[in-house]
């Protein structure tokens, strides 16, 4: 069976804001929208595997989308990058014990690149970074890149979270890393880029709009 394509996003901006409020109320999700998540109670994370669901990205941030994609999901340790982050800062791990290192080999080999990798002198390079990223955040905290654009907080990167049916997120495999280290700092509230929306969790979002 062909999986379902992610819709192209005609309306990008003001024009899917406004969309979105004709379609679901004043209420209804923004396009970048700025959310905030406990990273402690993500236990899902979106299949993202084009051969089997579509594929969201950033650009349909803020989409209502209907159907059973937000059935399509696995546990969130089944992300090898939060399982190498767990093992890594929260059980002292070296990385070359994590198995990440063979993972991104293996993905390069396959791709040409991966996460901007091409050799292992990129692998290393990168995980030297993500250990800065992770001193950064012990130290300093959680880093908010929100902007207000349209009297809305924006999020135009950070981790990225889909809303089921029922209300609760799930991970969008979007911001791996920042997710690991989070859980392994057990930070309890880290701002997050809202993802795609499910029409029947929409009424939900304002548990994640709550800045106090």
């Amino acid at each position: 069976m062909t999986a379902p394509k992610a819709p192209t996003p005609i309306l990008r901006g003001a024009l899917r804001d406004l969309a979105n409020q004709l379609g679901q109320g004043s209420a209804a999700p923004k396009s970048q929208e700025r959310i905030w998540i406990d990273p402690s109670r993500l236990t899902r994370i979106y299949t993202r595997n084009p051969a089997e669901t579509p594929d969201f990205k950033r650009r349909h941030s803020g989409m209502v989308i209907d159907g059973d994609w937000d059935l399509k999901v696995e546990p969130i340790d089944q992300s090898w990058k939060i399982a190498a982050c767990l093992a890594h800062f929260r059980d002292q791990a070296p990385w070359s014990d994590t198995g990440v290192y063979d993972h991104m080999t293996a993905m390069i080999a396959e791709r040409g690149q991966f996460d901007s990798c091409r050799t292992m002198e990129d692998i290393l390079t990168r995980y030297a970074q993500i250990d800065l990223l992770f001193d950064a955040i012990r130290t300093d905290g959680f880093r908010d890149d929100t902007v207000i654009k349209r009297g809305t907080p924006r999020l135009p990167e950070g981790v990225f979270i889909h809303i089921d049916r029922t209300g609760d997120p799930i991970f969008g495999a979007i911001g791996n890393h920042r997710i690991g280290i989070a859980r392994a700092l057990r930070l309890t509230r880290i701002p997050a880029q809202l993802g795609v929306v499910h029409p029947e969790g929409a009424p939900h979002l304002a548990r994640y709009r709550d800045a106090a």
